[in-house]
């Protein structure tokens, strides 16, 4: 080996040991200050209470404040952008889902961010399924039903709390299995949509069921399908679509934190570790529960990039196939 080439050698070793170094220091000084969890979206939404279920839980293990900070906007772009564009050591984290991290960068084009190479995926929190729900006063008693109408009248309308969410992607892809035309009739979330369907503005729609739930138990709507592969243990008298037919309408929306990419391993490591330890917990897998969320049964980094990742490819080849549109 010539003595050149064993001098650059030593240089690469000597930048390796000081990046080594520069990342065990900012491990072992996180949090150095408050940390802030963005929901890309308005306060008091599904999203955000989970958002703040495990804030307080980080707050207490890391020692510092943890404040939940709403950003909502274009679809959820404008907060998850924010995240991606913030320094990478910790102290912005997302609080993301199935929308912001996997189907709007397959719907929107340009692409506003990259979802696999511009965040790390920190530790998965839960996941749910929607209900497809009607109103109770709409006589529509399954699926069967509702699809007759539809045929009889030419076209059903379906809400949903916002473009490119799953629940959107649902109603456009149950029209295109059963050959019925429907209105997607946008709401800036799920509140305004309920009202309307139980007012008989609308047909039908999508809903996670933290949203739907209260209008079920009083009786102001049905539901008449579910969109997990199987029944949920939550709502077992429920049909899933495959069951009806419609196994391609299947979609489990999921809930996880994210950190901007180059957050430093170790950190990116504690964050998981905490964040598990918490969805671990008898008390908060409660209060996960309680909004029909199911707790994740492996929340690791490792385990919740991996699956992210083939989230991403999962959601880009469902838009292509069925040919929906941001419009």
């Amino acid at each position: 080996m010539t003595r050149s080439m064993t001098k650059i050698l030593v240089q690469l070793a000597s930048a390796a040991l000081l990046l080594a170094a520069g990342a065990g220091a900012a491990a072992a000084t996180f949090p150095a200050k408050p940390v802030v969890l963005i929901v890309a979206g308005a306060p008091a939404g599904g999203t955000d209470a989970i958002a703040r279920i495990v804030s307080a839980e980080l707050s207490q293990s890391l020692g510092q404040s943890v404040v939940v900070e709403n950003r909502a906007g274009a679809g959820g772009i404008i907060g998850t952008k924010a995240v991606a564009g913030a320094p990478p050591d910790g102290h912005t984290l997302l609080m993301g889902h199935v929308a912001t991290n996997a189907i709007v960068p397959a719907l929107i084009k340009p692409r506003p961010y990259d979802p696999v190479a511009d965040f790390v995926a920190v530790a998965m929190v839960g996941s749910a399924p929607d209900l497809l729900v009607v109103s109770s006063k709409s006589g529509i008693d399954n699926l069967a039903d509702l699809l007759a109408k539809g045929r009889a009248t030419g076209s059903l309308s379906y809400g949903s709390p916002g473009v490119g969410l799953p629940q959107h992607i649902s109603g456009f892809a149950l029209a295109k299995a059963s050959g019925v035309p429907m209105q997607h009739v946008p709401y800036r979330g799920s509140a305004p949509a309920i009202t309307d369907l139980i007012g008989g503005q609308i047909s039908m729609m999508f809903v996670t069921p933290g949203a739907a739930v209260p209008y079920l138990k009083s009786g102001q709507l049905k539901a008449i399908a579910v969109t997990s592969p199987k029944r949920n243990r939550f709502f077992p008298e429920v049909p899933t679509v495959g069951e009806l037919g419609f196994a391609s309408v299947e979609q489990t929306g999921w809930f996880g934190v994210f950190a901007p990419a180059g957050t430093p391993a170790a950190v990116v490591q504690a964050l998981s570790t905490e964040i598990g330890r918490a969805v671990g917990k008898a008390e908060v897998r409660a209060r996960l529960e309680a909004m029909y969320l199911e707790p994740a049964t492996d929340p690791s980094s490792r385990t919740f990039s991996a699956f992210v990742k083939a989230e991403v490819d999962k959601w880009a080849g469902v838009v292509k196939t069925l040919g929906v549109s941001a419009e």
